[in-house]
């Protein structure tokens, strides 16, 4: 859907995200000074009342619940349309899916968060709920005055732990919902959550999600140095007999806080180890630039996505790109756009992978940008990107920068952007190309606005 102007006294900023069944836009209580998360029923849905009852039973129970560690719901109202729409708390700092995607966390890190993450489970079995989708997308994160918040969200399959006899549809997200939730009227209970935290814990501590059931490789094989009874519990709660898992949220809880705070357990990672690049594949480009470090910043919402700043002397440009995607450095690349009129220089691209940039698999991500001549077409720049349907277009403009940024949220194996701006009251504009693992135009804005030429 196009971007609305506001939800009754919620003025709308811009798109977080969406789903299957909704779409997630950031709001401003302009009544109360406060940014909002406001969650809408999709249009291809508004008129299925099971949908419209799924998504309100969701909003019941986070406003039942009423918990630290759940998203909160403050407002719930109606579209002329139909179509249902919830108020909710907004995270600013992304979701843990977004720390997974910068790489291995520091094991205190994972485990507090992974505790977090199992109280708010346990706040949802103690008010009798089973959340059936539990996964790092569907945890959000939130600043606070004591530093990180953990917020459980999404609960769009969530049921009752009263009707867990009378499911009949197999619902949550392969490789996180246990097997018996793949079984259309199984007979499940509080240890499929369990199932799904183990799931989530492997993640966390690997840096990878399990193989499918039964998963049979311990997490230290992949980590090296865990203590035992951290693998002996997620391998447990990672068992295809339910048996066998811990008997409910808490009881995993517990026993992952108690693994924490036990005094042997491995602590802080040295900041070289944790932010270590492949050296040797940038090597031959000192002449031409100069990878700078020091200049790490954490993006603001994003604390999964530090920006390294990459300074090309050849280029004139200074980029900011996500930590984890500064494997590769390329100093010549044509634009996707070098072809309209020769007005594109070549640019700079740092990636993941800059021989797979332009692969059709598209499972490269990273930033290119690249010096204008002059400012290109509207049209040119939105029929050079490499993914079908329309883009998203939306204006871009901050101290600095001025311009138009189109965005496809599916592309290939992630999200792709492209972008002209322009230095006000100069001829200086630059065209961009930025590759994700999913839709964060939050993210994009922080690489555009850490953009500096000359």
């Amino acid at each position: 859907m196009s971007q609305p102007e506001a939800f009754g006294r919620y003025r709308v900023i811009r798109r977080l995200g969406s789903g299957s069944f909704a779409t997630v836009w950031l709001a401003q209580d302009d009544l109360l000074n406060y940014p909002v998360a406001i969650k809408v029923l999709a249009e291809n849905w508004a008129h299925q009342m099971d949908i419209q009852h799924r998504f309100l039973e969701e909003a019941r129970i986070l406003r039942q619940t009423d918990s630290t560690w759940l998203v909160a719901v403050h407002d719930v109202d109606v579209l002329p349309d139909g179509r249902p729409y919830m108020v909710m708390t907004y995270a600013d700092q992304g979701s843990v899916a977004d720390l997974v995607q910068r790489g291995q966390l520091p094991l205190d890190e994972a485990l507090r968060l992974l505790t977090e993450i199992g109280q708010g489970i346990t706040v949802l079995h103690n008010h009798g709920t089973i959340h059936r989708d539990i996964k790092p997308s569907n945890v959000l994160l939130q600043s606070s005055p004591v530093g990180q918040r953990v917020l459980v969200a999404d609960l769009g399959f969530a049921k009752s732990i009263d009707e867990a006899s009378g499911f009949t549809a197999a619902a949550g997200t392969p490789g996180y919902m246990s097997p018996e939730q793949s079984i259309p009227g199984g007979d499940l209970d509080v240890r499929s959550d369990v199932y799904s935290l183990g799931a989530v814990a492997y993640e966390l501590i690997t840096g990878r999600p399990p193989s499918r059931p039964p998963v049979r490789t311990a997490p230290g094989r992949i980590r090296p140095g865990l203590p035992p009874a951290l693998d002996e519990l997620i391998l447990s709660a990672l068992s295809v007999d339910r048996e066998s898992r811990p008997a409910d949220a808490k009881t995993f809880t517990d026993r992952v806080r108690a693994i924490r705070m036990a005094p042997d357990l491995p602590r802080a990672e040295q900041w070289w180890r944790r932010y270590r690049m492949p050296w040797h594949r940038v090597g031959a480009l000192v002449a031409s630039c100069a990878l700078v470090l020091a200049g790490t910043t954490a993006a603001a919402g994003h604390p999964g996505a530090e920006l390294t700043t990459v300074h090309s002397r050849t280029h004139g440009l200074r980029l900011g790109v996500p930590s984890a995607w500064t494997e590769e450095i390329h100093t010549d690349l044509e634009a996707l756009v070098a072809g309209d009129g020769g007005r594109v220089a070549a640019g700079l691209l740092v990636a993941t992978d800059a021989d797979a940039w332009r692969s059709t698999d598209r499972s490269a991500y990273g930033v290119y940008a690249a010096v204008l001549q002059e400012p290109l077409s509207p049209e040119r720049l939105a029929d050079a990107a490499p993914c079908s349907g329309a883009p998203n277009e939306r204006g871009f403009g901050d101290a600095r920068w001025r311009g138009t940024v189109w965005e496809w949220p599916e592309c290939g194996v992630g999200a792709f952007t492209s972008a002209s701006v322009r230095a006000p009251d100069t001829d200086t504009s630059v065209y961009l190309e930025i590759r994700q693992p999913d839709y964060r135009p939050g993210l994009v804005n922080e690489i555009i606005g850490a953009l500096r030429s000359g």
